[in-house]
């Protein structure tokens, strides 16, 4: 049995705010280094290029470091003192999995490469450009912060439309093979958007 904490309504509407607030800053220090990585290469000096990945590494540490564990933290005490819950409901389910996934791959991965960008380039400057670690690195940073902050915009948009990721009316499970019934969730998500814009447009 899930144990739920009712807090009042001011004491909700701050949880939604700090949720809210935390999210922003999580997304926006990840959009934030996508431009300081595409300004990367086109540093004029070694300074500069200096400048641009300890700027980096500073929003990784001060911006979006504090956005997780604010969106965690909130999120969870959202999940304790409402309705929602951590298990009543698909959705929920699903955005806490991914966000684990997403923040385990930030720390262990994402985090020590943008560290990495920083460090190699205060050792060599603009020398770093003709070291293959380097461009390695640099492009791990690029292609997995974008796919970072796509996954981040689709948590957004999980939160906002909150499907239930049931199957449709009188549709059963029936002629799933069993071994696709846990992909459901995935599956059913672009019908339940469709359907919500169905409902808006009617």
């Amino acid at each position: 049995m899930q144990i739920t904490l009712q807090a009042g309504q001011q004491t909700r509407l701050l949880l939604k705010y700090l949720h809210t607030f935390s999210a922003m800053m999580w997304i926006g220090g990840a959009q934030a280094i996508l431009i300081l990585l595409y300004k990367d290469r086109q540093a004029a000096n070694g300074d500069e290029l200096f400048a641009v990945n300890d700027a980096i590494r500073s929003l990784d540490n001060w911006l979006i470091g504090p956005g997780v564990i604010g969106s965690i933290v909130s999120g969870g005490l959202i999940c304790l003192t409402t309705n929602w819950g951590f298990f009543r409901h698909r959705w929920v389910v699903v955005k806490w999995v991914v966000t684990a996934v997403a923040t385990a791959f930030g720390v262990f991965f994402l985090g020590p490469w943008l560290e990495a960008l920083s460090a190699l380039t205060g050792l060599n400057r603009l020398a770093v450009f003709d070291n293959g670690a380097y461009v390695q690195t640099y492009r791990l940073g690029v292609a997995f912060g974008i796919a970072q902050t796509v996954v981040l915009l689709l948590l957004v948009l999980l939160s906002i439309v909150k499907p239930d990721f049931g199957p449709a009316p009188g549709e059963g499970r029936r002629g799933i093979p069993p071994a696709l019934r846990p992909l459901l969730p995935v599956i059913d998500f672009p019908a339940q958007l469709c359907s919500l814009f169905r409902q808006e447009h009617d």
